[in-house]
């Protein structure tokens, strides 16, 4: 048996600053280009406004790395890293953050068969711990600025003179830390049947604590933005595998299939050891009812959270026994503002007989319980396909489309089963099945204006399985033109069908970019479909060869 073992340190420092000055002005007298950019007499004197920012960021950063191998058995590999940031507040700008990885390949012990079945059999354990600074730098200390139309004021009433103000707009923060991840996996790597097939699998830990987030203020707190903070720890747990084989049928026939799978569950652990929610971004205007986003202590990372629907007033009578009446209560309990036949019910989720806001609840996740891969390769002779399949499954889409094609916003056209898939009552004109609760949609009513509440109405599933490639090529043989070697001629196709029961556009929504104050939101706003243009179907005819 041998052994190896190899060290590595390295030292780094980074330094990064900026300056910008923008100016401006409004109410061009003349606007003609030979004019408007020298000679700014012509604007309004009111309206210039200057602006000016600027930064100062260091990072510091020590590495060291030892690696050791024993008889290509035994394997170990340790880091340690030291940074200083010059982000974080006096006493936290330093972060050590540790890591290490061992492994047993077990097939080259003397007790494992070197003909069996296995070829190859390594067990792998790693942990670590990684720091996150990506934050502005200047956070630590309150800013302060101002304006026209802000912070200068004409004092004197004149009209003519105005004087220079300014006020606090950032709030800072001088206790900021580093934000750490501290993950740990244990994985299995295989191959069997004498390399032909290789199968591997990881189970994996992430939990990220002091994370760096600009919580929302109340309207109370001023107009200045709010400070970054430590805040919150989130936990991420899940299994990655993938599986794959070749083969050959004949001497001229390969084939070959790829399989990769992937199960996650996210959880948030804490926010501020006060606030238990938050709402997603974007403001209650995200969508033209309203945000559908909350983060829940307990729950994953941007669920849909609204009321929970309940099937649709069956009759008159029913929906009247349930309105709410002019005093604020009705003769059956739960009581519904605008309670009527055909409208969507909600349920009483705390029990107070009455249906509001306080009712709302967690009523889906953008998250899907697995998600799949899968290649197939098959070639003969100079003739060579292969497709690659994905699916992802269990998750939700909060449709916030149907806002517009089911409650009709702006008078705009709706879905073509609008008439013929709504709950009706006998006299209703179509009307074949009456008092359906398996309807589709609520009763047409074009003044219903409670059935379009955020709710699990909305919610739909984000199941789906689609063909991503389709590829047949031909390898162009020598002899046939000698001045193009390795010459291959293919026909492919991008997303030729999907297999889905989402009744949107498409179920694979791309995550809407967010950027707040700490750096990447978008994960708080996954799956809300506010219309997205769906992903092209593409055929290709192309020649791919060297010269």
């Amino acid at each position: 048996m041998t052994d190896s073992y190899s060290c590595l340190s390295i030292h780094a420092a980074s330094s990064s600053s900026g300056r910008l000055i923008a100016g401006s002005i409004s109410g061009l007298v003349n606007d003609d280009p030979a004019n408007r950019y020298i000679d700014d007499v012509l604007g309004s004197a009111a309206s210039k406004n200057v602006n000016s920012s600027g930064f100062f960021d260091r990072l510091l950063s020590f590495f060291g790395k030892a690696d050791y191998n024993y008889g290509e058995k035994y394997y170990a590999s340790v880091t340690l890293r030291r940074d200083g940031s010059s982000k974080f507040g006096t006493g936290h700008q330093w972060g050590t953050f540790p890591a290490f990885n061992v492994g047993w390949r077990a097939s080259r012990e003397s007790f494992f068969p070197q003909d069996g079945f296995f070829s190859n059999v390594l067990l792998r354990f790693g942990w670590g711990i990684t720091g996150n600074q990506r934050i502005p730098g200047g956070r630590i200390v309150a800013k302060f600025g101002g304006g026209t139309g802000d912070t200068f004021y004409d004092i004197s009433g004149s009209g003519t003179s105005i004087q220079p103000g300014f006020r606090q707009v950032t709030l800072g923060n001088p206790d900021l830390k580093w934000e750490e991840n501290r993950s740990g996996n244990i994985g299995l790597d295989l191959e069997f049947l004498r390399g032909r097939g290789n199968f591997t699998v990881d189970l994996y830990s992430r939990i990220t604590d002091n994370l760096l987030f600009d919580p929302r203020a109340p309207s109370t707190a001023g107009a200045a933005s709010p400070a970054i903070q430590n805040v919150g720890k989130m936990r991420n747990r899940g299994i990655d595998f993938a599986a794959a084989y070749s083969g050959t049928l004949g001497g001229a026939k390969v084939w070959s299939v790829a399989f990769n799978g992937s199960h996650y569950r996210n959880e948030i652990l804490r926010i501020d050891g006060q606030l238990t929610t938050f709402a997603g971004p974007g403001g209650p205007q995200i969508t033209r009812i309203g945000n559908p986003i909350i983060n829940q202590v307990g729950w994953p990372i941007g669920t849909f959270y609204g009321k929970v629907a309940n099937g649709y007033f069956p009759t008159a009578a029913d929906a009247a026994a349930h309105k709410t009446n002019t005093s604020g209560t009705c003769t059956t309990a739960p009581c519904q503002t605008g309670a009527e036949v055909g409208r969507i019910r909600f349920v009483d989720v705390n029990g107070d007989g009455v249906i509001d806001a306080n009712d709302r609840t967690i009523i889906g996740s953008p998250h899907p319980d697995f998600t799949a891969g899968l290649d197939l390769g098959f070639r003969m002779g100079a003739w060579d396909l292969s497709a690659t399949l994905f699916g992802s499954f269990g998750g939700q889409i909060y449709d916030a489309q149907k806002d517009f094609y089911v409650f009709r916003d702006f008078s705009t056209n709706v879905v073509k089963d609008r008439l013929t898939n709504s709950f009706c009552i006998s006299g209703d004109e179509g009307c074949t099945n009456p008092g359906d609760q398996n309807a589709k949609y609520p009763r047409l009513n074009q003044n219903d204006n409670t059935s379009g509440d955020i709710s699990s109405f909305f919610v739909e599933s984000a199941t789906y399985v689609r063909l991503r490639t389709l590829q047949l090529g031909w390898a162009i043989p020598a002899h046939l033109v000698p001045w193009l070697p390795s010459g291959r001629i293919y026909v492919q196709a991008e997303n030729l069908f999907t297999i889905t029961g989402y009744p949107g556009l498409d179920p694979s929504l791309p995550a809407r970019a967010f950027t707040g104050a700490s750096g990447d939101i978008r994960d708080q706003f996954r799956n809300v479909d506010v219309g997205v243009y769906p992903s092209n179907r593409t055929f290709t005819i192309g020649i791919r060869t060297t010269f």
